[in-house]
C-alpha cells in the first residue's frame, strides 16, 4: 500500500520534534524577513549577525564562501531550515506504524 492508504506515519516523539523543528524554522524566516526588511528601509548593520548566530554551526563553512553579499542571507535562510528539517528527522524517533 502507498502512504495515501495508510494515513499519516506516527513517530515515538513526532508531535515534540515537529514543534521543535518548526519553531526553529520558524525563528530562522522571521529573522531572515527581519533583515531583509532592514536591507530594504533603513540600514541593517550588524543584525545579519543575528541569523548567522541562529543559523550555527552550517553558518560557519557557508560565511567563508566567496559569494556577493546579497547571496548570503537566501544561503543562510535555506541553511537554516535544513537544519530544522534535520532536527526534526533526529528529534522524531522511531516510526511506530
Amino acid at each position: 500500500m502507498t502512504m495515501a492508504f495508510q494515513g499519516p506515519a506516527h513517530y515515538e516523539r513526532g508531535r515534540v520534534a515537529l514543534w521543535i523543528g518548526g519553531a526553529y524554522a520558524a525563528l530562522v524566516v522571521g529573522l531572515a524577513l527581519w533583515i531583509g526588511a532592514l536591507i530594504l528601509f533603513d540600514d541593517p548593520g550588524f543584525a545579519g549577525v543575528w541569523l548567522i548566530g541562529a543559523t550555527l554551526p552550517i553558518s560557519l563553512p557557508l560565511t567563508v564562501l566567496p559569494l556577493p553579499d546579497a547571496a548570503y542571507l537566501p544561503l543562510l535562510t535555506v541553511g537554516g531550515l535544513a537544519q530544522a528539517w534535520v532536527l526534526w528527522r533526529v528529534l522524531r524517533g522511531r516510526r511506530l506504524g
